[in-house]
């Protein structure tokens, strides 16, 4: 038996492994169902993405069980546990070795085995099976050390090659200057007052407007918006809230951490050794190195702490609100706020948060828009229902419209970042977008892309240039930056993966579809969405071009926007947040 592995950058139809008869091919990135059905058919072999090997729930249960082995191992001196930070950042190595060993439960003990181009997972492949893998591109072995350092460099060079400068600034700060050694130097210890403060931690602008968004409707509270990087700064706050650095907060001269952070190290090598090696999945981690980056993440781990320290020191904080647990150096002041009794309560800043299915949950309270969210956090991830409040930010939506699309003239189509889940964005587009210029053209419409904020513009162009033909590119216009209203006033349907615009889109009385024929994910929002009415699922592109009858089918009623958001008012918030 012969099997290929397919590189995210390469094609199964093209390169020297296309002249031969495979048995199998397995893509270690994700095309979506309707190509590999497509594919399967064209060359006479299977063609499967390793994503598809998922049992979701199965999948769900191991990760809690694996990011759960190494929980109050790591207790410094405030009762912060370091495991817990730092395991956000190994879950997707983690995550593509559980994939790696379901894999290897497919193949044949004595099937040949090749791969298209050298990639980080086939160092781990051949661990489980015992034996290299060889690679048609440059002749290189899972064996040969130089394939992980080139293929990573290509990575980071095709990375930022997307990135503007300003946000290639931003990136170096928080990689070189994570604990604030260098920007403490421009941002001057704040004024502090003796009025008590909600303190509003983020990273993110998303996360800070989720934030503020409840802080508005309690004009008389204090509320203190600390940011740890520039991108989490916000214009136009309302007169309660004040905006902070984190770097202002730094210590002028460092607090010596070195003895903590010495006993850290050290417990941190008997977890591993102890721990860790009972694990096959951690214990294969350890060996591909997946865990060398702790001894720096926790010396700059410990200056972040150390700031955050200061704004419980010169700050009269009462209760922590936030939107980002799962951040690192955001979830920091929860922890930190937990060991001073102190309020704390999450708001999130998208519509659903698989996170809370793998990881402890470590606010009081958690206020979720809606039943919805609430439905997902308790039957999917298993929270606790006694820790929910449900009660949206009272924001006014636009009213229910009626269903006459000839009101509307643009199909919107929300993108992501599909590359960061090693997803093929130009198959995806090749598939999607001649369909929504068909449709346009046929229903004299425009089709507007929306950007999210990890997209670069100019790349996203030239691959918006490559799959459609001058005539249909005419028909296509490229956004990027902020939502804005006119998304909203003037869109006829809109379509998405799984982003949380699909509950925006449907609050806002716009009929959202969800491609679900590309979305490979294994938490399930899709399925919620389409659960509450917060979009119709599409099993194929060609599915688009029944939308103008499924529109007629399709109604948003106000049952359906209290489901997915239910204001909740004032007096109930200010319940919330000052709860003993």
């Amino acid at each position: 038996m012969k099997i290929l592995l397919v590189h995210p950058d390469d094609s199964v139809e093209v390169g020297e492994w296309a002249g031969t008869r495979w048995d199998l091919a397995v893509d270690l990135g994700w095309s979506g169902r309707n190509a590999y059905s497509r594919q399967t058919e064209r060359l006479g072999f299977r063609v499967f993405s390793i994503y598809d090997l998922l049992d979701h729930e199965q999948h769900r249960c191991r990760m809690r069980e694996i990011l759960a082995l190494g929980l109050d191992q790591l207790l410094d001196s405030e009762s912060v546990d370091w495991w817990d930070l730092f395991s956000a950042y190994p879950y997707q190595q983690i995550e593509q070795l559980l994939l790696l060993s379901a894999l290897v439960e497919q193949i044949p003990e004595h099937a040949e085995i090749f791969a298209t181009s050298p990639h980080l997972s086939l160092r781990a492949l051949s661990l489980l099976l015992g034996r290299e893998i060889k690679s048609f591109s440059l002749g290189y072995h899972t064996s040969d050390h130089r394939t992980g350092f080139r293929a990573r460099s290509r990575r980071y060079l095709k990375a930022a090659s997307a990135l503007r400068p300003s946000q290639l600034t931003e990136i170096a700060l928080d990689k070189w200057d994570t604990d604030y050694r260098l920007r403490r130097h421009f941002n001057y210890p704040p004024k502090t007052s003796s009025t008590p403060a909600t303190l509003l931690p983020s990273a993110y602008a998303n996360v800070s407007r989720a934030q503020v968004a409840y802080a508005r409707m309690l004009p008389h509270r204090r509320f203190l918006l600390v940011v740890t990087r520039r991108n989490g700064r916000l214009r136009g706050l309302p007169g309660n809230v004040e905006l902070r650095s984190l770097a202002s907060y730094a210590p002028r001269s460092l607090p010596s951490t070195d003895e903590e952070r010495i006993q850290l190290l050290a417990r941190w090598q008997e977890v591993q050794n102890v721990l860790f090696e009972t694990n096959p999945v951690l214990g294969l981690a350890r060996k591909l190195h997946v865990f060398d980056g702790f001894a720096s993440f926790l010396q700059r781990g410990l200056g972040v702490r150390d700031a955050w320290r200061k704004v419980f020191v010169r700050e009269p904080i009462t209760t922590v609100l936030s939107a980002d647990e799962n951040n690192p150096f955001t979830r920091l002041p929860i922890l930190l706020a937990r060991s001073r009794k102190l309020r704390t309560v999450f708001c999130d800043h998208g519509s659903l948060n698989m996170s809370f299915g793998i990881r402890r949950a470590c606010s009081d309270t958690y206020l979720m828009k809606g039943d919805m969210a609430r439905d997902y956090s308790v039957g999917w991830c298993g929270l606790s229902p006694s820790k929910i409040v449900v009660g949206a930010p009272s924001e006014a939506h636009d009213s229910l419209r009626s269903s006459n699309g000839k009101e509307r003239d643009w199909i919107v189509f929300y993108s992501e970042a599909y590359e960061l889940s090693s997803a093929r964005t130009q198959t995806f587009y090749a598939e999607l977008l001649p369909e929504l210029c068909l449709l346009a053209r046929r229903m004299n419409r425009k089709v507007i892309v929306k950007l999210h904020p990890f997209e670069s513009l100019r790349m996203r162009k030239a691959l918006v240039d490559r799959v459609l033909s001058p005539e249909q590119r005419s028909l296509v216009e490229v956004r990027e930056g902020p939502m804005t209203p006119d998304l909203f006033e003037r869109a006829w349907f809109s379509l998405t993966v799984e982003s949380s615009v699909a509950v925006e889109s449907t609050t806002n009385g716009v009929p959202c579809f969800l491609c679900c024929w590309f979305d490979a994910s294994w938490y399930d929002y899709s399925k919620q969405y389409a659960k509450y009415s917060a979009g119709y699922p599409l099993d194929s592109p060609q599915r688009i071009r029944e939308i103008p009858q499924l529109l007629e089918q399709f109604q948003i009623t106000e049952a359906t926007r209290r489901g997915l958001q239910t204001p909740i008012n004032a007096e109930h918030l200010e319940s919330v947040l000052s709860k003993e």
